[in-house]
C-alpha cells in the first residue's frame, strides 16, 4: 500500500480569466460602472498590501459554484503592483469557468464602459501566476477575516465586551 502524500495543492488559475484594464477611472468609479454593466455587486474590502504600499481589492461572489470576481487596482501613486505593458492600471479577474459567449459579452460590456482606455484577456504567464499567487493570498486573508467576524462566539464576545463597556459608563454617570 502506498503512504498518502502531504503535499499541498497550489491553485492552477486553469480556470480563472484575467483581464487586463488601462482607465484612468478611480477605483470605486471603476467598480461601481462594473457594476451597473455586469449588474455584480463589487464591494471595496482591506487593501492587497504589497511592499509596503496599498492597493485596492474588490470582491464579489455570487455563491457556491458560482463566479468569483475581483478587481484589483495596479497603481498607487508612483507605486505599481506589476508592470505590465501595455501599461494596465487594474486587474478583473473571474474566477470559474466562463462560456465563450459569457465571455465575449463581459469584455463587450466592459469595454463600452466611458473611461476604459483598452480591456483584454491576459495570458497566463509565469509573471501573471505570481500576481495571481499574491491576489490570492489577499482573499484567503480577506475571507479568514470575515469568517472570523462572523463566528457566533467572537459576536457573543464582542457583545459582551459592550455591555460591560456600557455598564461602566452608567456606573460613572
Amino acid at each position: 500500500m502506498k503512504p498518502k502524500s502531504n503535499k499541498i495543492q497550489i491553485a492552477s488559475f486553469d480556470d480563472t480569466t484575467v483581464v487586463g484594464i488601462n482607465s484612468a477611472l478611480a477605483d470605486y468609479k471603476l467598480a461601481w460602472n462594473i457594476n451597473n454593466k455586469l449588474l455584480l455587486d463589487l464591494v471595496r474590502y482591506d487593501d492587497l498590501i504589497f511592499e509596503g504600499a496599498p492597493f485596492s481589492f474588490f470582491y464579489y461572489t455570487a455563491g457556491e459554484n458560482y463566479n468569483v470576481y475581483n478587481l484589483v487596482s495596479l497603481v498607487n501613486k508612483d507605486k505599481l503592483l506589476y508592470p505590465f505593458t501595455p501599461r494596465l492600471d487594474y486587474l478583473f479577474l473571474i474566477q470559474n469557468t466562463l462560456s465563450a459567449e459569457r465571455q465575449m459579452r463581459i469584455m463587450r460590456s466592459l469595454r463600452e464602459i466611458d473611461g476604459i482606455g483598452h480591456a483584454f484577456v491576459l495570458e497566463k504567464d509565469k509573471t501573471l501566476r505570481q500576481v495571481l499567487e499574491t491576489i490570492a493570498g489577499c482573499e484567503q486573508q480577506m475571507m479568514d477575516k470575515k469568517k472570523k467576524l462572523n463566528d457566533i462566539n467572537a459576536v457573543r464576545q464582542k457583545m459582551q465586551e459592550q455591555e460591560a463597556q456600557f455598564a461602566a459608563l452608567r456606573a460613572q454617570s
